[in-house]
């Protein structure tokens, strides 16, 4: 039913388009869980790959307590951040975000406190000026991938990959290559790659970028 090794592509990049579709049993721990699963990857001679969580049960397999497969996709705490900013986005449409009870009605939708809530919308924030940044690096730089991604203030090449190509559908290295043609302009600022690398360290540790090294 699923090719073993195109399926295994979406646990290790946790593809979004993938949430649902199929599940993900490891037979070295006797568990099932989404692609989006956040844990550490599972090898691929250790995974069995199920349409749907009823199967993955009937195989004897146990429901991840971290993303709940269990759980229709987008109701599990994993999914939180996710739906927060969807409803974020619909309260400033509504011009409702800076109302106190707005952010509450959030909250508590979540079982959250503000404290919590606030928290999630920082660290989307954090991430969103992380991925600005290493767009402009990739694309007006000839900085390698390896240096945009600590620039930016991420503490790992895997993990910079994996939110890049979740954000944007594409590799950090298919988007260097589909840049255009480098005007005179910005060849020149390829030439100061250097001292745009120094400048993106210290915007990053201006902006808080590198004050959680679990991202």
């Amino acid at each position: 039913m699923f090719d073993p090794k195109i399926a295994w592509q979406a646990p290790t990049s946790r593809d979004t388009r993938f949430d649902g579709v199929f599940f993900v049993g490891v037979t070295s721990t006797g568990i099932y869980s989404r692609p989006i699963c956040p844990v550490k990857a599972p090898q691929l001679k250790n995974c069995l790959f199920f349409g749907s969580a009823e199967a993955a049960e009937k195989a004897h397999f146990r429901p991840c307590l971290r993303c709940r497969p269990e759980l229709a996709p987008g109701n599990a705490p994993v999914d939180y951040p996710h739906r927060v900013d969807d409803r974020l986005i619909q309260r400033i449409e509504e011009g409702m975000l800076e109302e106190r009870e707005g952010l509450e009605a959030i909250a508590a939708e979540f079982c959250l406190s503000l404290r919590q809530l606030r928290r999630i919308v920082q660290q989307k924030l954090k991430q969103t000026r992380r991925m600005l940044l290493a767009k402009q690096l990739l694309t007006e730089t000839s900085l390698p991938v390896t240096q945009v991604a600590y620039a930016s203030g991420f503490s790992s090449l895997r993990r910079f990959n994996d939110v890049f190509q979740a954000r944007y559908r594409m590799t950090p290295s298919a988007l260097c290559k589909g840049a255009s043609a480098p005007s005179p302009g910005s060849q020149r600022r390829q030439r100061d790659a250097a001292p745009r690398l120094s400048a993106a360290l210290r915007l990053g540790c201006d902006a808080g970028l590198f004050t959680d090294s679990r991202d």
